[in-house]
């Protein structure tokens, strides 16, 4: 689960690129592009411009009991370079 320091050293990461979207948002659209991926069961990785920060979220996605929206869990998030280790799901 993310705690209250990485969330907010994320906000500090993201408010130095100039995003002005909030955390949770740039979280949840990572955790939407990895599931409209498609694969399951592996390790995989998207990455998007937000602002003038690149953005990359690793983890897998895995089926879950509703056959349109796979399990989402996000190991890891890089904002310009610089690691974030998240561990929970998001979808």
């Amino acid at each position: 689960m993310l705690n209250e320091e990485l969330y907010e050293r994320l906000g500090r990461a993201l408010a130095q690129c100039r995003v002005d979207t909030e955390v949770e948002d740039v979280l949840l659209e990572l955790a939407e592009a990895m599931a409209d991926t498609g694969i399951t069961g592996r390790e995989i990785s998207v990455r998007e411009q937000v602002g003038r920060a690149e953005i990359a979220a690793y983890g897998t996605c895995e089926e879950s009991g509703d056959e349109d929206e796979p399990e989402v869990f996000v190991r890891m998030l890089t904002v310009n370079g610089k690691e974030f280790e998240i561990e929970d799901y998001l979808l």
